[in-house]
């Protein structure tokens, strides 16, 4: 008798925990589907914030698409979902007129989406040659997804109109000695005429860095010598940042 009693008593015991552990998962997962924002890899952004420069590309392009991943913490539903990203303008320095949103809809069945967002190289206000471009979007809450993640409600998109220097122009200085000191149209030469945008194959290969430098030579000797070139905004001959015409070899200034 008393081992039936020790049994039912434990097994009453374990009906309580299991009620129990039932009513919290029930109140644990009762509207818990809810979004936050993340990078897209692709684009080599961070976990908050991407960045990207026109100058690398031609005068031409006029805007570029980059992306915002909406991740649900949650339970896909059988139903799409709509969500909100608003500008939060403390954060940013560009109107509605700079920027478009994709569609805002989590599709039934997903538990993250890419928002494509339409960045523009005229940015009204913000002369995007000298300064950068600053959007701030925030995810909030609708009827039918909450927010989550307190750290990643907000995510920046910032953009410009001239290129940074990469850190292997400077990191070996026999690169900047064979080739020259960094400037904007240097560095716009060498990404579109070699598609290079970063040097760190070069670091202590002499032959290959002269060898790099006599390339770079002959197609701004190609660039030059062709008169289809006369009416190109990088100048003919090609013109460094200073006016100046712009040339590659050992121990320039400029």
């Amino acid at each position: 008798m008393k081992k039936i009693f020790i049994f039912s008593f434990l097994t009453l015991v374990a009906a309580l925990f299991l009620t129990t552990a039932c009513e919290n998962d029930e109140y644990l997962y009762q509207d818990i589907d809810k979004i936050w924002l993340a990078g897209e890899p692709d684009e080599n952004a961070t976990a908050d914030s991407t960045f990207f420069s026109f100058r690398a590309y031609s005068y031409e392009t006029t805007d570029t698409t980059l992306h915002v991943i909406v991740k649900l913490t949650g339970h896909a539903a059988d139903r799409d979902r709509k969500f909100q990203l608003i500008r939060v303008d403390s954060l940013s320095n560009v109107d509605e007129s700079a920027y478009e949103l994709g569609d805002l809809t989590l599709p039934a069945g997903k538990y993250e989406v890419s928002v494509p967002v339409k960045i523009k190289r005229n940015v009204a206000g913000v002369d995007i040659t000298e300064k950068n471009a600053e959007l701030t979007l925030r995810v909030v809450a609708t009827e039918d997804l909450g927010t989550s993640v307190e750290d990643a409600l907000d995510y920046k998109i910032v953009w410009c109109d001239y290129l940074t220097k990469p850190a292997t122009w400077s990191s070996w200085s026999a690169f900047q000695n064979y080739i020259g000191p960094f400037t904007q149209a240097r560095y716009k030469f060498i990404i579109d005429f070699t598609g290079y945008t970063e040097f760190s194959m070069f670091a202590n290969n002499y032959n290959l860095l002269f060898w790099f430098q006599g390339h770079l030579n002959q197609l701004l000797n190609e660039y030059n010598s062709d008169p289809a070139n006369a009416n190109r905004p990088e100048g003919w001959p090609y013109q460094n940042d200073n006016g100046e015409p712009l040339q590659f070899g050992y121990g320039l200034r400029y």
